[in-house]
């Protein structure tokens, strides 16, 4: 069969399959589309290594993958109109998973994937890619009331179905000849590196010095196919992102001074495009002008390695560089690594327009400190990261200075903004992550010992008895007239054989004043007092003690008698951060517990998420029909108290 023919029928063949998982991927259909055309073309250019593969689809759908993602980051979740109802439920349930569960629900679903082949295609190990594939399933399932795994199939088929029933296809002609033109385009290209091999986007191999030694593949850029929108070309931002703007070997050999260090960097169009901890995404931007990433690797005579990456992204505007800013941010600050505890984040005075740090601590095999920085000058944005196994501490200075150095080597060209000084790290309170910020993350939490899997939240809710968090001495009733807006959550650790009685839960509620907000904690510590006395409980002893500007926080670590001899230990603490109060609560199971100090800084991390609220509030603009006119004084709320524990 001539290749053309081999190619043609691979294309009939596939089309619909590739474009209804990306449909269910990126709930994107015009980017679903866009983004399998794109991916033909591709595989024509390079049909000989397609071919040879044996498994052309599998070949050919990362990059189908990879390029839709980025194309619906800029408008999440796009749906059609006119969509069955049953349709709708499908995308909403798929949209509510994290990107790792999707992934591998959809390749196990519908491309039929093996588990160790569905693992390796989403870049993840067998064990990993086991929890994902459970998560999804088990969440799934969930919000849509299934119960068997045929219920499943089913409805993820339905929904496929419903992409594909009126795709409408170019001829395998018009692909080929794209693809040709591509190929005939990247010759000319590649003759030209190989000429002069600077300031060239793609793969390139560094010396320990930073001088480039080898061009391992050329420029790799997408050719429009009919549909598809054009790449954006702006000649007078062409020099203000390159290679030679990037961070050198040798700044970054502080980390290890005496070690012998390899350096890449590409255009990150290579593989799923997700190269440093944390991101979530090729780019920041999906509309941007240019993209870079490096990364530094060396291994430490005990065997660690040591990891050290900076991205950078040119904008069309400040205005984009600043929503890519926010968005490395938030992968960050919110970072889906299992095992992963977001420890601190900084405010870093002096860099750019804008900058800030985070150091995350990770568990398990690959157990180290992270620190990152993001910053941004102008119109780019460009993030730095050290990974280092084994550490106990963090690299928060050198990463500050390796930023600042960053920054300083791309603000004075044509889309920077404001240079670097002396970088100063200043603790600032954590950034809002998750579905509720005015609750604790998985993100916050730190990994349980003994207990290699993950924790996994539900999804905030508004109580159903507004005791969720409460213990036996104060039974705190969140479900109170003068509360507003209660909520709450609990967090598990699935399938690691725990008791049923063992999680971490949480409640927090809005009250009329702080002063109102003040009443209800002292309560809960006179009850807690008057608890022990009543000899409900073999002992109550209080393990944090806190008064802050804007509130107070309390920790107990609290023994129920249950039985003759037999007592049950948990840990519960309640923290005010203005009007706002939260209480949390962990129930341990035998050796699967935390720390009391490590407890007590789960409550504070719940405190301060409620004191980042306050401040966006603080800083939000007013909105003018609100201020207007004064109105008048509301009347005061009855003080909330818990209810007085019985017995």
């Amino acid at each position: 069969m001539a290749d053309s023919d081999a190619f043609d029928a691979f294309y009939k063949d596939a089309r619909d399959r590739l474009l209804a998982q990306t449909y269910l991927l990126t709930g994107d259909l015009p980017a679903a589309r866009s983004a399998v055309r794109e991916a033909f073309v591709a595989a024509w250019h390079r049909w000989s290594k397609v071919a040879a593969s044996g498994d052309p689809e599998a070949e050919v759908r990362p990059r189908t993958w990879a390029q839709a993602q980025r194309r619906a980051t800029t408008r999440p979740w796009h749906r059609e109109k006119g969509l069955a109802p049953e349709v709708t439920a499908t995308l909403e349930a798929l949209a509510a998973l994290d990107g790792a569960p999707r992934r591998l629900l959809l390749l196990s679903e519908l491309a039929d994937l093996a588990l160790g082949d569905a693992a390796r295609e989403a870049g993840v190990t067998l064990e990993e890619g086991a929890r994902h594939l459970a998560v999804g399933r088990a969440e799934y399932a969930e919000a849509l009331g299934l119960v068997t795994p045929e219920e499943v199939t089913a409805t993820l088929g339905v929904a496929a179905a419903a992409a594909t029933a009126d795709a409408r296809w170019p001829r395998p002609s018009i692909l080929r000849r794209a693809g040709s033109r591509r190929r005939r385009t990247h010759a000319v290209v590649g003759a030209a590196l190989a000429v002069v091999a600077v300031g060239a986007s793609g793969f390139v191999v560094h010396d320990e010095t930073g001088t480039p030694t080898s061009l391992a593949r050329s420029v790799d850029r997408d050719i429009p196919v009919p549909g598809s929108p054009p790449t954006l070309t702006s000649p007078e931002l062409a020099d203000s992102l390159t290679v030679d703007t990037l961070l050198p070997t040798a700044d970054v050999e502080v980390l290890g001074p005496d070690l012998t260090w390899t350096t890449t960097t590409t255009d990150n169009t290579p593989g799923d495009g997700l190269v440093l901890p944390c991101q979530e995404a090729r780019y920041a931007d999906t509309d941007g002008l240019a993209g870079f990433v490096r990364t530094f690797r060396a291994t430490t005579t005990d065997g660690r390695l040591l990891q050290a990456f900076q991205a950078s992204e040119l904008s069309r505007s400040a205005e984009a560089a600043g929503g890519a800013y926010g968005e490395w941010a938030s992968w960050l600050a919110g970072c889906s690594i299992p095992r992963t505890q977001l420890v601190a984040t900084y405010a870093v005075e002096g860099v750019g327009d804008e900058a800030v740090a985070f150091v995350l601590r990770r568990s398990g095999e690959e157990a180290g400190i992270v620190t990152a920085g993001v910053a941004r000058t102008g119109d780019i944005t460009t993030v730095t990261v050290a990974d280092v196994a084994g550490a106990e501490e963090d690299a928060g200075p050198t990463v500050a200075n390796l930023l600042a150095t960053g920054v300083n080597r791309i603000c004075e060209t044509e889309g920077g903004g404001e240079c670097a000084s002396d970088p100063a790290l200043v603790p600032r309170l954590p950034l809002p992550v998750g579905d509720d910020p005015y609750l604790l993350d998985v993100v916050d939490l730190p990994p349980v010992p003994g207990v290699e899997l993950p924790w996994s939240g539900t999804r905030p809710a508004a109580p159903t008895t507004g005791t969720e968090s409460a213990t036996v001495c104060d039974n705190a009733n969140f479900v109170n007239a003068g509360i507003a807006s209660p909520v709450t959550r609990t967090f598990l650790i699935t399938d690691a054989g725990l008791p049923d009685t063992f999680g971490l839960s949480q409640s927090t509620g809005t009250f009329a004043d702080a002063q109102v907000a003040q009443g209800f904690v002292g309560a809960i510590e006179g009850l807690v007092a008057d608890c022990q006395e009543k000899d409900l409980v073999t002992g109550a002893e209080l393990i944090g003690d806190e008064t802050y500007d804007d509130g107070r926080l309390l920790v107990w670590s609290i023994d129920v008698r249950v039985g003759e001899d037999s007592t049950v230990r948990m840990l519960m603490g309640v923290a005010r951060a203005g009007a706002l109060v939260t209480q949390v609560n962990l129930v341990p199971a035998g050796d699967a517990t935390l720390e009391d100090e490590e407890f007590v800084a789960v409550v504070d991390r719940a405190r301060q998420r409620l004191a980042q609220v306050n401040a966006s509030a603080a800083a939000a603009p007013a909105d003018p029909a609100t201020t207007a006119a004064p109105s008048a004084p509301a009347e005061p709320a009855a003080p909330a108290t818990p209810a007085p524990s019985e017995g």
